[in-house]
């Protein structure tokens, strides 16, 4: 079976939400849901320029935009059947690969040290990403009633902030095994 592009969905399903230029798509990519799915520049304006001939979005030049011509992307009737069937299909896998844990995997072959730097660090950037979801999430909580989109926003936030959880629970973990492995004078085996 082939690959399926989804970076087609996530473009059909930011611009279900508002009219956006391959810019704001971007934007809205790294913003939004960067944290559990990226897209670069080289995928979407490429991908647009199918979807449009697909009949899938359509684009207009901006009139509110000062300065460089601006394209705007909508959605269309069909755009929005293909999102919807898309929506429908079960998930085929969740993908997921951890440097860190490949690298802790082999980590006896490194002073323990080198190892405790390494989840300290991965500590502090989930730490910064946990603040940063727990501000999507306060956001969230504010307007939840304005359009249902903001309950399905909320629901991934939901499992960003435990995700996020759970790698500090680990990384204190790990870091305690670590200091008591040292405690002892010992390497790990």
């Amino acid at each position: 079976m082939a690959k399926e592009n989804t970076t087609v969905y996530i473009i059909l399903g930011l611009l279900n939400h508002e009219d956006l230029s391959g810019y704001d798509i971007k934007k809205r990519a790294d913003y939004m849901i960067a944290s559990f799915w990226e897209i670069g520049y080289g995928q979407i304006y490429p991908t647009l320029a199918k979807l449009e001939q697909e009949g899938l979005v359509t684009k207009r030049v901006s009139e509110e935009s000062k300065g460089p011509e601006r394209n705007l992307y909508s959605i269309t009737e069909a755009g929005r059947g293909e999102l919807t069937r898309w929506l429908k299909v079960p998930e085929q896998k969740e993908y997921t690969k951890y440097e860190i844990l490949l690298k802790l995997f082999f980590g006896s072959l490194v002073p323990v040290e080198e190892s405790a730097k390494r989840i300290d660090a991965f500590k502090t950037r989930h730490t910064e990403n946990l603040k940063m979801i727990e501000m999507f999430k306060g956001n969230l909580q504010r307007v939840m009633g304005e359009d249902q989109d903001h309950l399905f926003f909320y629901i991934t936030v939901l499992f960003g902030e435990r995700i996020y959880n759970a790698y500090l629970e680990w990384a204190d973990e790990a870091l305690k095994l670590l200091q008591e492995t040292q405690d002892e004078g010992q390497e790990p085996s």
